[in-house]
């Protein structure tokens, strides 16, 4: 299920990049002073879309052994290592992911102030009081 939500995000934020850069038939995506805030929206609504989805179901990772024999008991520990408790898991590269969008948006939000936004513009073109 957690999965399952975080791949309906990235799917979202894939198809509203697709809308906003209808009209590029080179296939990159070049940020401009007409298309930063855009940009810098869809990356900050995913990033809060994705940790709010990463929150609530993060706990949700851990697995319980199922049943109490030894095989069982280390398939759980080892599924718990990959998914919770190594620093390499999941849990930690999905928070690193968020991280990574967040930074995205700050920079997005640098270059904005840079083609002359004002704090108000862009704080209200990222969905941000």
């Amino acid at each position: 299920m957690f999965l399952d939500e975080i791949a309906r995000g990235v799917e979202s934020a894939f198809k509203e990049a697709v809308e906003a850069t209808r009209g590029i038939t080179s296939g990159t995506f070049t940020v401009n002073r007409d298309n930063v805030l855009a940009a810098g929206r869809i990356v900050e609504s995913q990033a809060d879309a994705l940790q709010a989805i990463w929150r609530d179901s993060v706990n949700d990772l851990r697995i319980q052994p199922p049943g109490t024999d030894d095989v069982s008991k280390a398939m759980a520990l080892a599924w718990n290592d990959r998914l919770v408790d190594d620093n390499d898991c999941y849990k930690n590269r999905i928070s690193d992911y968020i991280t990574g969008l967040r930074k995205l948006s700050v920079q997005l939000g640098d270059t904005a102030k840079a083609y002359g936004y004002s704090e108000d513009e862009i704080s209200a073109a990222f969905g941000k009081k």
